[in-house]
């Protein structure tokens, strides 16, 4: 039967000099070029779909099975005692022309002595499948070795590279030994050898209380860095923030508070990010909305390049999480092509009085932080059930403006079973892939993990984590991406709502299989929101008429095989279908 004939399904005339109701029930004519269609050919068609294990971004327009990532490998090269707190940068060399991204890591290491970690560092040449020896940046102490000094702890270091030198600089929280009350100060090193050797420790600031928790980011063209730290001179906790550049500067400004609450609740774990116009940006754990101190949000500030450097011009705290969530916590932001700023954190769910769910947010601002729009990662449903969480989300854009996470996934909060999950959004952060697990074998990370994320020069990518795997004792585990092989299977569905009652025609599409590989395609349909899908239908050839029936949802699946080397490429996918309308006119019959 034609899709272009119209037919009257039901007629009723009530007319006993009543109104007469008359119903035409009819299905919506073709258009000049045939029947309604339903695409999917372009890179915001297919990134609205569920990405399981397929890559829409390479070759945008286009569907294929994602590189894999290497295999774990151990960064530090001793094994004895924890590793503790990793952080990745990156710096680019440039050999006959040819540029190259390596990759940097810090972490504190307690080989020396139980409870004392040092700092320690290494590096990659070869996208983290594989790393240098390890070199001590700092505190060459040895309290279990005559005569048994009194050393400092060194704990949290974080890692970037001053573009105008490529010098690196390491930030770290240092606690004296002999200090009585709150430890901890601020101390860096830095290399001008790209981390072969380093200079001395230095304070960032040694001030009252105790500093902790610091983060270090560069800004390219005055040659400024930043370093801010949770500092708990007055109260619980605040966020103070100083700057340096060693061109001008004899040492680092005197820091000042970021936030501007009065509550004397605990406000900490700071990240921040300087732009491509030296606009520093920071957001934090904030309790300020707590009476009790305990439950968290995210909030905000910046500092307007071309303003005076003080704590009055920055602006002032902006929340960012959802007030209606138990808690949020584990912020974390970066800076994206064009200066688009992208935020992290994670949220747990109220679900009813005694569940929740937890998920990984991702905001995003075009506005230098006027407004923020904000996406789900993903929802780890039912999570209070098992105890299970999500914590610790790292953030970070590519030159493309793909945005990558990373978090940690707790199956059992009672339990050292987790895991390092990631997605990627390929539309700059609107839709996201299904999370992949990096880490192997599952279940093997500290569940105190925050993992670390560093993007390179070419889309590379790599993560890094404190793992169990090797015994009692945390080491430093990294993978990196993309791996010189493919998945070996990856699956992508749409669906499309076709607003009412339509009748299915056929599905086309166009893909390129190799030897080696495999694409099966198959439709299902839904009636009604909530009625169920029916079973799959698996089509053997494009152009296949599509067997079920009428209904308002229509839902295809891709699935890609390979044996690791080649992958097939889907093009276009194509489904025709007509709408049914329906007329209601109302005639008057009598006086």
């Amino acid at each position: 039967m034609s899709y272009k004939t119209l037919r009257v399904l039901s007629g009723v005339l009530l007319a006993l000099g009543m109104v007469s109701l008359v119903i035409l029930t009819t299905r919506a004519t073709a258009t000049s070029g045939g029947d309604p269609e339903w695409s999917t050919n372009a890179l915001l068609d297919f990134s609205s779909g569920t990405m399981d294990g397929v890559d829409v971004w390479s070759d945008p327009g286009t569907a294929r099975l994602d590189r894999a990532w290497y295999s774990n490998v151990r960064v530090n090269d001793t094994s004895s005692q924890d590793k503790l707190d990793p952080h990745l940068s990156f710096i680019l060399t440039n050999t006959g022309g040819t540029t190259a991204t390596v990759f940097l890591a810090v972490w504190a290491d307690e080989r020396h002595s139980d409870q004392y970690p040092d700092i320690f560092f290494a590096q990659s040449t070869d996208g983290g499948q594989s790393w240098s020896s390890d070199v001590q940046i700092a505190d060459d102490c040895y309290p279990s070795t005559p005569p048994y000094p009194s050393c400092p702890s060194l704990h949290t270091p974080d890692i970037t590279v001053r573009k105008a030198d490529q010098s690196l600089w390491v930030v770290w929280q240092h606690d004296q030994s002999d200090t009585t009350g709150d430890k901890g100060d601020i101390y860096y090193a830095t290399s001008s050898d790209g981390g072969a050797s380093w200079s001395s420790a230095t304070p960032v600031y040694t001030g009252t209380g105790r500093q902790l928790l610091p983060r270090i980011a560069p800004h390219a063209q005055s040659g400024y860095l930043y370093t801010i730290w949770e500092d708990e001179r007055n109260d619980a906790g605040d966020i103070y923030i100083s700057r340096y550049n060693p061109d001008v500067d004899t040492a680092w400004s005197t820091p000042f508070k970021v936030n501007d609450d009065s509550t004397n609740n605990e406000q900490s774990k700071p990240a921040l990010i300087v732009d491509a116009d030296g606009n520093v940006y920071a957001v934090w754990e904030d309790r300020r909305n707590d009476p009790d101190g305990y439950d968290s949000e995210v909030y905000f500030s910046r500092w307007l390049s071309g303003t005076t450097w003080s704590a009055d011009n920055w602006s002032a705290n902006t929340r960012l999480s959802d007030p209606t969530m138990d808690f949020a916590e584990d912020p974390d932001i970066t800076v994206g092509p064009g200066g688009v700023l992208f935020a992290a954190w994670m949220e747990r769910v109220p679900t009813g009085p005694a569940t929740y769910d937890f998920q990984i947010v991702v905001a995003r601002s075009n506005d230098k932080g006027e407004t923020w729009n904000r996406s789900v990662v993903h929802r780890l449903q039912g999570a209070s059930a098992s105890l299970a969480f999500y914590a610790n989300p790292v953030v970070g854009v590519d030159a493309l403006g793909r945005v990558y996470v990373a978090w940690l996934h707790s199956p059992d909060s009672q339990a050292s079973t987790s895991n390092i999950l990631f997605a990627l959004s390929p539309d700059g952060g609107i839709h996201w892939t299904q999370p992949r697990v990096l880490s192997s074998p599952a279940g093997t990370v500290d569940v105190d993990a925050v993992p670390a994320l560093a993007l390179g020069f070419g889309g590379e990518a790599v993560v890094a984590w404190q793992d169990f795997r090797d015994g009692a004792s945390t080491q430093v585990y990294a993978t990196g991406y993309p791996a010189d092989h493919y998945l070996t299977r990856g699956e992508y569905n749409r669906v499309f709502d076709a607003g009412g009652p339509a009748a299915w025609g056929n599905i086309t599409w166009t893909a390129t299989i190799t030897s080696g590989t495999g694409l099966q395609i198959a439709t299902r349909v839904m009636t009604t929101p909530g009625a169920g899908w029916t079973d799959w239908y698996t089509h053997t050839t494009s152009g296949d008429a599509i067997p079920h029936p009428s209904s308002r949802f229509i839902q295809y699946r891709a699935v890609f095989t390979s044996t690791g080397n080649a992958t097939a490429v889907l093009d276009q996918v194509v489904i025709s279908y007509e709408s049914y309308r329906i007329y209601l006119p109302i005639v008057q019959q009598g006086g």
